[in-house]
């Protein structure tokens, strides 16, 4: 799984995030996002900045809503349903374009630690490609695309992924 934070300045390293061995199922929790936080966000988060999550579940569990609570992080309240309002959905969808553009036969690669760091490596070399103005041009859509919504209201828009 990975993490990253953008804005209309910046586009910060891919996080790889870590499974929480703690967990029975090993899979990714509320420990796992803030490390991920902890690594991504915090170095370039400015006090009174608001953040803007997605609404995966880790995201609102008890421990992650206390640790941003501690920082001091205003989560910015956001409808559920609404991938097209997030503009870094629209900046997966373009990593994944640019992976596909890259590496057409990236699904052949097996499930193993090398394979796995051929992986990492593509991925980071696809991000590195999505150009900052872009983000800048989607990040400065969101009014627009707030409006859509309500006309819509709260139903889909004309603003698909990948509108990057």
């Amino acid at each position: 799984m990975v993490w990253a934070a953008i804005s209309r300045e910046i586009k910060i390293p891919l996080i790889f995030m870590v499974r929480d061995e703690e967990n029975k199922n090993h899979g990714y929790t509320a420990r796992s996002y803030i490390s991920a936080l902890e690594d991504g966000f915090l170095p370039i988060y400015q006090p009174g900045q608001p953040f803007q999550q997605d609404n995966a579940y880790i995201h609102f569990l008890k421990m992650t809503k206390e640790w941003l609570e501690e920082h001091g992080i205003w989560v910015i309240d956001w409808p559920p349903c609404s991938p097209d309002l997030n503009s870094i959905e629209h900046v997966w969808s373009a990593l994944k374009d640019e992976l596909d553009e890259l590496y057409p036969k990236l699904h052949e690669l097996r499930n193993n630690e090398a394979d796995k760091e051929i992986l990492i490596a593509r991925i980071k070399e696809a991000w590195d490609r999505i150009d900052q103005a872009k983000i800048r041009k989607l990040v400065a859509s969101i009014p627009v695309r707030l409006d859509a919504c309500r006309n819509a209201k709260g139903w889909y828009t004309g603003y698909l992924l990948g509108a990057l």
